[in-house]
């Protein structure tokens, strides 16, 4: 049975990622920032969107399958997926990308089998960037949407600037 799910998930993940595009700008947290060494596997937990973007592109298929993975084996973990954006254009915009960002990360893990009573989103818009904007003027990494677990989070998971995540022991 749990071999059905596992296929039944790494299928839904492969859908998915046929249906994606647009580059998102590399992310890494630094093993100062995640307060480990440089060879773990804690990562942000973030899904990063190319400017004025909001589609969930295959790099993030790892991350998601994790995440709908503990959900789903964890009936009683919540998350809030946190949408964000840069501070380039209007608030209006701003905060609609975030809620359009937050909500298609949503999709991606209700399509991976995580039940949608277990995941609320919400746009923070531009009010909340979390990384300085870079030399030339652009922002990429507060181009966002964050994965933050509101009850029972997995281990090792934690809430600073960004959320990080051990995808190495979640279970």
């Amino acid at each position: 049975m749990r071999l059905v799910k596992i296929l039944s998930i790494t299928a839904a993940v492969f859908s998915i990622a046929a249906c994606t595009s647009n580059q998102a700008p590399s992310v890494q947290a630094s093993s100062s920032e995640a307060g480990v060494s440089a060879t773990s596997s804690v990562v942000a937990n973030s899904v990063f969107f190319a400017f004025n973007g909001s589609d969930v592109t295959a790099k993030y298929n790892k991350l998601l399958t994790v995440n709908a993975g503990y959900l789903i084996s964890h009936s009683d973990a919540n998350v809030q997926i946190q949408g964000n954006s840069s501070e380039i254009g209007t608030i209006q915009h701003n905060q609609k990308l975030g809620l359009e960002r937050a909500q298609n990360v949503k999709q991606a893990l209700v399509k991976l089998g995580v039940p949608a009573k277990q995941i609320s989103v919400i746009s923070f818009g531009n009010t909340k960037p979390a990384y300085p904007t870079e030399t030339n003027g652009e922002q990429p990494k507060n181009q966002r949407a964050d994965i933050v677990y509101t009850s029972t989070p997995p281990y090792q998971y934690t809430l600073k600037k960004t959320p990080m995540i051990d995808t190495s022991t979640m279970y």
